[in-house]
């Protein structure tokens, strides 16, 4: 498929490589994913530089996937506050009635709009990287975030004092020292790693083939879920609508299937005329495996390292609760870690969001295995 287009960030070499000397921040950010750059924004609108790494030159990643896509009534509420939501308003799909299916009888359906007391909808659908997008050019236009393109961290050395990170770029290698570290850097972490933590992690026996697809429906803009879909050999299907005029359709598979081979173009075009039939016209945007997966630290904060989103926990996306866990782990955070910065707070004030945010992963954790 023609895949999306993403921006690229220029590399500048870092002031520890130009002028040699080791540097110490107060906030350092590792991984510009949902939750490090809400993270920098938020701090930014807060007044609070930062400097945040992040190992590639766009936002997304490099398979052009649109990875999570729904993003829920309190992230948009957080994106109003920051400043993007316009735009993802702008760009994305609002919707709030779903429906379970069985072949064709409907044998549940929600509509979460008539209890709304928001200004925002309860969700709207639109590719991740968008979202990242939009809070890049947010703190761009906040100026207060250091924010260093193809910075890979390697290494990291709990001091007495705070932290020292080893650092990887094009230019050379280099190390900076922080006072406070909010890793972001996904489900691979390798503060995580270097640190030595455990982390509880089961693997999930369910395989799914996930479909971006450009084409015209004239259904209305809903989440279907089919929990057994003749097109699809009578396993489930989830149809979701996003940004673009793509839609999302998830193909279980069986267990044992070979990952590959059910993400095969020849396959998927097979798939997808069964579900839309011998004439209509779509495009293949993305396609992958899926394989589901949790993951939960024992804590969130380690002394002067606080972790969010995937690099404390990874859940599977039903129900989207994801990428929105990691923004909200951001919003917790920010203002606690703002307060403390600027005098207004004692530090102990830092200890409450282990014991807000851990519960609400493993709660989410939960309820994604449950359904």
């Amino acid at each position: 498929g023609s895949g999306y287009r993403l921006p690229e960030y220029a590399f500048r070499v870092p002031p520890e490589l130009s002028s040699g000397a080791q540097k110490r921040y107060s906030v350092v950010i590792v991984g510009g994913g949902l939750a490090g750059l809400s993270a920098a924004c938020d701090l930014a609108a807060r007044g609070i530089r930062t400097v945040l790494l992040d190992d590639d030159n766009t936002v997304g990643v490099r398979g052009l996937a649109s990875r999570g896509i729904t993003y829920a009534q309190k992230s948009l509420e957080i994106f109003q506050r920051l400043g993007i939501y316009d735009r993802v308003k702008a760009k994305g799909v609002e919707w709030s009635h779903g429906r379970t299916l069985a072949d064709n009888d409907v044998v549940y359906s929600f509509d979460l709009a008539s209890a709304s007391i928001s200004q925002q909808p309860p969700f709207i659908n639109i590719q991740q990287f968008y979202i990242e997008w939009f809070l890049v050019d947010r703190i761009m236009e906040l100026g207060l975030t250091d924010l260093r393109w193809n910075n890979k961290v390697i290494g990291v050395i709990r001091k007495k004092d705070g932290m020292r990170l080893e650092v990887e770029t094009p230019a050379g290698n280099y190390a900076l020292e922080a006072d406070w570290i909010l890793d972001a850097s996904g489900v691979n972490s390798p503060i995580r790693e270097g640190l030595k933590l455990p982390v509880r992690s089961e693997r999930g026996q369910d395989r799914w083939c996930i479909s971006d697809i450009r084409f015209k429906l004239d259904a209305p803009l809903e989440r279907w879920t089919w929990i057994e879909a003749p097109f699809n050999e009578n396993r489930a299907v989830w149809q979701l609508p996003m940004g673009d005029g793509v839609w999302r359709l998830d193909y279980q598979m069986d267990a044992d299937a070979d990952p590959d081979a059910v993400s095969s173009e020849s396959v998927v075009r097979s798939r997808l005329r069964q579900q839309l039939g011998e004439d209509r016209e779509f495009e293949l945007v993305w396609v992958g495996p899926y394989a589901y997966r949790t993951q939960l630290l024992d804590s969130m904060r380690h002394g002067p390292v606080f972790f969010l989103g995937d690099a404390a926990h990874v859940m599977s996306p039903f129900g989207g609760r994801g990428g929105n866990s990691g923004i909200q782990d951001a919003e917790n955070l920010s203002w606690k870690l703002a307060l403390i910065l600027n005098g207004a707070a004692p530090h102990r004030l830092l200890d409450s969001y282990d014991a807000e945010r851990h519960p609400a992963a493993a709660h989410n954790i939960k309820t994604t295995s449950r359904t």
